[in-house]
């Protein structure tokens, strides 16, 4: 995903923030690497063209901008991924992970709903379901058969 299309020096001052030139840098730099990228990749990839922005930084501004809606977080592998949130603001979508090929599809919430609200209704439990991660197999690696 890209965030060009997003006038990203007006949106954080419409939230009382500023576009600081490592900020652009960090988000170039997640955009470049197309998603699913961990801290370790994403500060390589800016230390590598920038070595004064330090992997703090890179942490910081993760946090920033996931907690503006920009950008996304997912527990995939037991490693915390980040991506460009989607267009439309909402952030909510699930990953769906080939325990065989490690391919990664996504899913949005909708399929969800219902067990929300099934889980309220027969629990009282008032469920998160935002950004879940099911591990299982793709619909290629079940064709190619083997035991699960």
């Amino acid at each position: 995903m890209s965030h060009t299309n997003l006038d990203l020096a007006a949106t954080l001052h419409d939230r009382g923030a500023r576009l600081t030139p490592q900020r652009q840098i960090i988000l170039d730099a997640l955009c470049a690497l197309g998603g699913h990228v961990t801290v370790a990749e994403l500060y390589e990839r800016v230390h590598a063209g920038f070595p004064a922005i330090d992997r703090s930084t890179v942490y910081r501004a993760l946090a920033f901008f996931v907690e503006l809606g920009l950008v996304a977080a997912a527990e995939i592998g037991g490693a915390t991924v980040y991506e460009i949130a989607p267009r439309d603001g909402n952030c909510e979508h699930h990953h769906l992970v080939c325990r065989d090929c490690g391919g990664v599809l996504h899913v949005n919430g909708a399929p969800f709903d219902d067990l929300a609200a099934r889980l309220d209704g027969d629990h009282g439990f008032a469920a998160d379901l935002g950004n879940l991660t099911i591990h299982g197999r793709c619909r290629e690696c079940a064709a190619a058969g083997g035991a699960y």
